[in-house]
């Protein structure tokens, strides 16, 4: 069979997923049989191969950076002319510095009656791992890189996890804006870094295996931070750099893409494999930081020693006292401890959270897509977009300038925490072209339950609910009923909506007419109505709003923006990619 070395075949050929079965068959299938042909000249049969049913990963050596494996390949032996079936193992592996260029063939022999070969790794090399076997498999990982783990009970430090797996770590500034931590690398390669003197960007090589953690000149770095980050990327080089090397195979120009750390409010997002790394390394790195039994052995001292302070004050003081102990920052520390169950370290620093009010139109969509408590809450039409916070819908708060245009009240901008919804910023990690790196930029998440008036909200759906029972069951008739409602010419509400008169006219005349989504939220803001009532008569058109980008963006637009006029709506659209509404006539 011919050898695939060219990046772009093998996913051409064989599908965008990575598959390391696949790169067995179309890499190293005359490596595998030549083994099979040494098994004939000693053993002196005729065994002939027919195909790979089979790859088994049996081992993952780090310290050797080799990837063990079973080809379990179907054969036919011609046994005094009688041709009966036979599988055949062929033991072999992968030198991962070679970096899948080559295999490595040990033996080959008939699989015996009663075989059975476990799979350290499934095929696509990512390893599975569940939330009850972190604690385990953390603990495994540092006695590996320090036996006195399990021995003598001591710690295992960054700087041992980067000696035991051979990594180098550099101090070098490449981000002038901060947004990086570091990079690590799986392959040697160029970046770019910034010179210390004159701040002028060259190119530097870079040898796999290595560590840059960013640090801008004159500024001393954080150690607690940067013992976590550095962990981080440990995890990575030991448990996921065979699932980089394999998908830089089917793409060459492979990078990590971002990925959210897991939440409540985001669990039916689809996982990719890239956030299933992600969240390995995040999870796996403060457990082998603050081991299970370390930390509860310290805090149970220190939460004694303040026992004459109050609960959350007593906690506060034992976490601060648990970042300076193991050298971690004092959010990781609050995280260990909630994770180990201690009620009180969830309200701890709760003025520390990062919380804001404002979130970009184009993260919202994002936010809203897949986020359900986000949706309820504007579902419920309570807040309106204005100044890139969602408010309550109230003039104490809302107030329209000499264009027209809506904007915060000074009331509403000293009170944000009163009237707007509010939002968590998580840090994210991305990856690149050679390896992984991690971000220090932030991702806003809804914080569910914040701002939210249940008094406000029964008021106005009572008033909508009112409206709603008086209003036909046709979309045309409805239109009608808005406009007279309102007090809305035919004119007046082409205007507003940048719709023709003429087309105005056949919507209302018409009772079963086709007519688009745009159109239909074109009306929606023209009328200016209440988030309920849009969504009400966009169902009568035949629309049910999905979270696609568009649908999702448009969603924005009825829950929280009707009382804008098109060409704002139409600014926000453009920030999310959306093609505009209407055209003015």
């Amino acid at each position: 069979m011919e050898q695939v070395y060219d990046y772009v075949s093998l996913a051409a050929a064989c599908g965008e997923k990575p598959s390391f079965s696949t790169l067995v068959t179309e890499r190293f299938y005359n490596d595998l049989m030549a083994e099979i042909d040494e098994y004939n000249k000693r053993q002196k049969t005729d065994i002939r191969p027919v195909s790979i049913r089979k790859v088994i990963v049996t081992n993952h050596d780090i310290d050797e950076q080799n990837l063990y494996f079973d080809a379990l390949v179907n054969c036919v032996l011609n046994d005094s002319g009688i041709e009966k079936p036979i599988t055949m193992i062929v033991d072999a592996y992968c030198d991962l510095n070679e970096e899948f260029k080559a295999v490595h063939t040990r033996c080959a022999g008939p699989m015996w009656k009663g075989f059975r070969s476990i799979a350290v790794l499934p095929d696509d090399l990512i390893p599975i791992i569940s939330k009850k076997d972190i604690d385990a498999i953390a603990f495994r990982m540092s006695n590996a890189l320090n036996p006195r783990v399990s021995t003598c009970g001591a710690l295992l430090r960054p700087c041992q996890a980067v000696k035991g797996l051979g990594l180098t770590v550099e101090d070098v500034h490449f981000d002038s804006d901060g947004e990086i931590l570091a990079k690590i690398f799986f392959e040697d390669a160029r970046t770019m870094v910034i010179d210390p003197q004159t701040g002028i960007r060259h190119i530097i090589p870079v040898s796999a295996g290595t560590i840059l953690v960013n640090t801008p000149v004159g500024k001393v770095p954080d150690e607690r931070i940067r013992n976590n980050t550095i962990m981080h990327e440990c995890i990575h080089w030991m448990l996921h750099r065979p699932a980089f090397l394999l998908a830089k195979l089917w793409n060459h120009e492979y990078s990590a893409i971002a990925c959210r750390r897991a939440s409540s409010n985001s669990q039916s997002r689809q996982w990719t494999a890239i956030d299933r790394m992600e969240w390995q390394a995040n999870a796996l790195a403060p457990r082998i930081l603050m081991p299970n039994w370390a930390t509860q052995l310290f805090a149970s001292g220190w939460l004694r020693r303040y026992s004459w302070l109050s609960p959350i004050l007593r906690m506060e003081k034992t976490i601060d006292q648990l970042s300076r102990q193991f050298n971690v920052s004092r959010q990781l520390a609050k995280i260990r401890m909630e994770e180990l169950g201690y009620e009180d370290a969830k309200a701890a620093f709760s003025y520390y959270d990062k919380r804001k009010h404002t979130i970009s139109f184009e993260n919202a969509v994002k936010e809203f897509a897949r986020n359900k408590s986000f949706q309820e809450a504007l579902a419920s039409g309570v807040y309106a977009y204005v100044d890139n916070c969602f408010v309550v819908r109230d003039s104490k708060y809302i107030c329209r300038d000499d264009t027209g245009a809506l904007h915060l009240t000074p009331y509403a901008k000293a009170h944000l925490a009163e009237c707007s919804l509010a939002f968590a910023s998580r840090r994210v990690n991305r990856g690149m072209q050679y390896g992984m790196l991690r971000y220090n930029v932030e991702d806003e998440e809804f914080i569910a339950g914040s701002s939210f008036d249940p008094v406000l909200y029964a008021k106005q759906t009572q008033t909508v609910m009112s409206i709603m029972a008086k209003l036909p069951t046709s979309f045309a008739e409805t239109l009608c009923a808005h406009m007279k409602r309102k007090g809305i010419t035919v004119e007046q509400l082409a205007e507003r909506s940048w719709l023709s008169v003429r087309n105005i006219s056949r919507y209302r005349n018409t009772p079963y007419m086709s007519i688009s989504l745009p159109t239909v939220i074109c009306l929606c803001v023209g009328l200016k109505l209440h988030p309920i009532l849009a969504g009400d008569l966009i169902r009568k058109a035949g629309y049910y709003l999905t979270n696609s980008p568009e649908q999702g963006a448009y969603q924005m637009l009825i829950l929280t923006m009707t009382n804008n006029s098109i060409p704002e709506c139409n600014e926000y659209l453009a920030k999310a990619g959306v093609q505009p509404l209407g055209s003015p006539e």
